[in-house]
């Protein structure tokens, strides 16, 4: 009960999404700073406000990095686009893996099959003929079938500063050993994935395999077999994992178990290209339907279409609404739709805004210096641009961001962690006094919801109604949650021995540590709600 408590006083951003769409604007209100040899590309403009660390898929697990990768790279499945709440379909995977459970001594077990008989579980993996890799100096292949560039020479090496330099590039299809020798170079100690440690509990092998060759080079773990990871054929592969994780699937659909072509490794470990930044981590290689062009992250990164994608079309099925919405018009055609999308470095909201009313980027979230400017409300609590945005051709989107921001409690903590009554009380008038509500109001544009449990709506699990509210926190009336009121957080204070905020064993006012990486002028504002809040469950 303390767990659950702890994660459900969160918060679900509501993301309003301000679509340019220049055909349709009056070019006199809107300045367009881009050439116009480009007016007839398909061109989509964005921003980024931090660089990337990392681009190589074994390692990268930040959200501005995904931004990128997830274009490039591509695992064995995907969610679907339209679908809520979301569901996973095939990606480069023929169809979704079939999972087959098995015993101790490796006896097949029917799909409802008790946990506890399940000793491992197999994910069988088929992928589609045919996918092939984008046009990469490292599949560069000579006349008699030599690698062009994996023996390169110290000239070479001393005369190349970018990997244009390598001027001639190669491709070669997707195969399901590439798969494998992924989730190998994660298992290698020296690559540092921040899931290594997560899948020695649950990969069979993977462990070993990684003490196998911690004093190996990256280029050697391609001949080297890990037991629980295996290609049976050129398109199909098999992942065997402890017992039985549903959720192994999910993991499936991130890019750490995307494919990788050995090349690359090979071409990318030759002494000396990593001094020039030559390396996996800044030029990646994938199948997906768009390469980095141009990698600058100090001013823009530049990805374009992949000359070697595959056929992936968009979906001809979704919600119920997205038919009206207009999500629908492009169904069955060929993706992807755009040729080339422009990120430019942008670290501050309000440059970013003006620069999005001047055409420079093409959609913008809306910060809330200007909330007020774009948007309004209407007598039946719903929003619409102002009309200002309509006249310069803007559309307005809205959904609810399918994440979710908590305050915990330290369960470690003499006073307030721990299982007993009175801890237990104190926490619950916490989470009762700390009204959410108040703070989308203030600090948010009532652009939130407060959140009932661990899942934001559109993840499946997450329950509409009565039967989906936080007991605990929230009343239903009137077919809504409503907080309960803050004379039941001083109530549950009192019961908890702090009546009136005052430690029973000092006699002064309770003290509680609040630790937060807010730390700028900006965030003094919430603090001081904060205070507040936690002072109104105090005194009566």
């Amino acid at each position: 009960m303390s767990s659950l408590l702890s994660k459900n006083i969160t918060l679900y951003k509501l993301i309003f999404l301000f679509v340019l769409l220049l055909s349709g604007c009056d070019l006199s209100q809107l300045n367009n700073p881009y050439p116009k040899d480009q007016n007839n590309q398909s061109i989509l403009y964005q921003s980024f406000e931090e660089r990337p660390k990392h681009l190589d898929p074994a390692v990268a697990y930040s959200e501005n990095e995904y931004a990128f990768i997830a274009q490039i790279y591509e695992p064995p499945v995907q969610y679907h686009y339209l679908k809520r709440p979301y569901q996973l379909i095939p990606l480069t995977a023929q169809q979704m893996p079939e999972i087959r459970y098995l015993n101790k001594q490796g006896e097949l077990l029917t799909a409802n099959a008790d946990a506890k008989d399940i000793a491992f579980t197999d994910y069988l993996i088929t992928i589609k003929p045919g996918i092939r890799y984008q046009p990469h100096p490292a599949l560069a292949k000579t006349d008699g079938g030599d690698y062009t560039y994996h023996h390169l020479t110290s000239e070479q090496i001393t005369s190349a500063n970018n990997l244009s330099d390598f001027t001639l590039t190669g491709s070669r299809e997707l195969v399901a050993e590439d798969y494998v020798y992924e989730i190998k170079r994660m298992a290698h100690p020296k690559i540092q994935s921040p899931i290594a440690e997560m899948m020695k509990n649950y990969i069979v092998g993977f462990g070993e395999f990684s003490e196998k060759v911690k004093q190996q080079p990256i280029t050697a773990i391609k001949d080297v077999p890990m037991s629980g990871v295996t290609a049976l054929s050129p398109y199909q592969y098999r992942i065997r994992i402890n017992g039985k994780y549903p959720q192994f699937i999910y993991w499936l659909a991130m890019t750490f178990f995307a494919p990788m072509p050995w090349e690359a490794d090979v071409f990318y470990g030759q002494p000396g290209l990593a001094d020039k930044n030559i390396t996996l981590d800044w030029y990646p290689l994938g199948t997906g339907a768009y390469w980095l062009a141009e990698n600058n992250p100090n001013r823009r990164m530049i990805l374009e279409k992949n000359p070697h994608f595959h056929k992936e079309m968009y979906p001809t099925e979704g919600e119920s609404e997205d038919g009206s919405k207009g999500l629908l018009v492009d169904a069955g055609k060929p993706l992807p739709f755009i040729d080339k999308v422009v990120f430019m470095l942008e670290k501050e909201t309000i440059p970013y805004w003006s620069k999005f009313l001047q055409g420079y980027y093409d959609a913008s979230g809306i910060a809330s210096d200007n909330f007020d400017q774009a948007v309004q409300f209407t007598g039946s609590s719903g929003v619409q641009l102002t009309e200002n945005m309509l006249d310069k051709g803007i559309h307005l989107q809205t959904s609810v961001e399918t994440s979710s921001f908590y305050m915990g409690f330290n369960m470690l903590d003499a006073t307030i962690g721990g299982t007993s009554e009175q801890a237990r009380k104190l926490r619950q008038a916490i989470s009762i006094a700390v009204d959410y509500e108040e703070f989308i109001s203030i600090f948010m544009n009532e652009r939130g919801l407060a959140a009932q449990g661990v899942l934001p709506p559109g993840i499946y699990g997450y329950q509409e109604g009565s039967s989906g509210i936080n007991p605990y926190i929230y009343d239903w009336i009137n077919n809504k949650p409503q907080r309960k009121p803050i004379e039941a957080a001083r109530q549950l204070m009192k019961e908890s021995g702090y009546e009136n905020g005052i430690d029973p064993k000092t006699h002064e006012a309770l003290i509680l540590y609040f630790d937060s990486t807010s730390t700028s002028v900006d965030d003094r504002p919430r603090m001081s709600w904060y205070r507040s809040s936690l002072k109104n469950s105090a005194s009566s």
